[in-house]
């Protein structure tokens, strides 16, 4: 009975650091946060890119197609 073998979750536990927890409120804030960023650089970079092409003739079909691409949807 000296040694006895460790369940793989115990063994995992004692291997974390003190304060890391899975389901901590700021990782999540921070990686919505992240997410959120990412997806307006992408909008952003698609409405350059359109600006640059459309050579002055700007289309509300294009931008409604942009906009739906990116998950906004007018009526």
């Amino acid at each position: 009975m000296a040694y006895e073998k460790q369940d793989w979750k115990d063994t995992l536990q004692t291997a974390k650091p003190e304060g890391s927890r899975t389901d901590d409120d700021t990782d999540q804030r921070k990686k919505k946060e992240a997410r959120m960023m990412y997806s307006r650089r992408v909008l952003q970079k698609d409405i350059n890119n359109y600006i640059k092409s459309a050579n002055g003739a700007v289309k509300y079909s294009d931008i409604e197609s942009i906009g739906r691409k990116h998950g906004f949807y007018t009526t």
